[in-house]
Parts: C-alpha cells; structure tokens; sequence
C-alpha cells in the first residue's frame, strides 16, 4: 500500500507552523503518512501580518494557549518575520532533495534561535548546512526563480479555503490549526 500523503499549507512566519512541524515530525515517525509542506506566505493571505508589525497581546495569547495544550514550548518573535524567501527556500531545498533539513533548520533558527530568517545571510549559512551552494542558492531566491510554485500553491490554497496556518488537508477536508499530539494523530489514522 502506497504511503499517505497529507499536504500541509504552512508559513515560516508562523508561531503555529513551528508547533505543528514538531507535532507532526513525531508522528511522522510512529504512522504510515509523509507531509508535504507547501509554503504560503501568510503576508500573501493576510496583510496583518506584514513583516517587522508588532505581534498584538492577542496573538501572543493564541499562541500560549495553543504550546499550553500542545505540550510544545515556543517563544514568539516580537514583530512578524518575513519569510518569503525563507518560503522560496524551501522549493530550492525540495529541488535540491534535502527539504526535510533545510525546513527544521528555519523553523528552528526563526523560533529555537530567535534569528532573522528574512535575512539573506542567514538563509546562505542555513543552505551551507544542509549541503547546498550558498551563493546559487541566494542567487536564485533573488531571481524568485520559485515564484510561481509559490503562487501555485496559493491557488491551491484559495481553492480549499485553506485561510489559516497551518492546515492540514485531509482528503478534501481541510483541517486548520494544530491540535495536541494524541488528537492529530487520531485524526491522521482516519
């Protein structure tokens, strides 16, 4: 029997997105399904969440109540990052066939690490780690030689109304939000 596919619309931007990716890289391991991440920048979908905005005592209580329930323990940046290139990467990184490493060493370098990942010369040393060519690599990101995958994967998106992140499509269901482990993986064994 061929393994599961479940496509994920997800953000590097998002506070949530890095709960779900810890979540799901557990279950990853114990269940018989891979995700497919599919970068939407949230500053295409909501423009709230410029990058450099302030994040509002709102956000900072969503976020809290969600690593409260989940178990993961996150510290959010204080102002929204910029992730389109961070996003653009990660094509580059599946094109390249190391998308796996090159999206834990965002997530962890925007949420473990507080950096910048908006920032070129931290996404260069990042795809140095995961063993791509730094200067081809910053030369495509600057040539937004993944571009349309991205807007692609929007379309996709709006056509399941996909509006929050991350959310997890399920069949033609899409689930949005990210749950505690022991629910999302009932919820993934259906």
């Amino acid at each position: 029997m061929a393994r599961v596919i479940i496509p994920v619309y997800f953000d590097y931007a998002s506070t949530l997105c890095y709960i779900a990716w810890k979540i799901v890289s557990e279950l990853e391991q114990e269940l018989d399904f891979e995700a497919l991440w599919q970068g939407v920048p949230i500053s295409m979908r909501n423009v709230g969440a410029k990058a450099g905005r302030e994040f509002k005592p709102r956000d900072y209580e969503k976020v809290q109540m969600v690593a409260a329930e989940t178990g993961v323990p996150v510290s959010p940046p204080k102002r929204w990052l910029a992730s389109e290139s961070a996003v653009e990467g990660a094509e580059l990184a599946r094109e390249a066939r190391v998308f796996p490493t090159y999206h834990g060493a965002v997530f962890r370098a925007a949420f473990e690490q507080q950096e910048d990942i908006g920032s070129s010369t931290v996404l260069g040393r990042i795809a140095e780690e995961v063993g791509m060519e730094p200067d081809r690599f910053l030369a495509d990101l600057q040539a937004h030689r993944m571009a349309s995958r991205i807007a692609e994967y929007k379309r996709e998106a709006d056509t399941f109304s996909a509006l929050g992140y991350p959310t997890f499509m399920l069949g033609d269901f899409p689930l949005t939000g990210i749950q505690p482990k022991e629910t999302m993986r009932l919820l993934f064994e259906r």
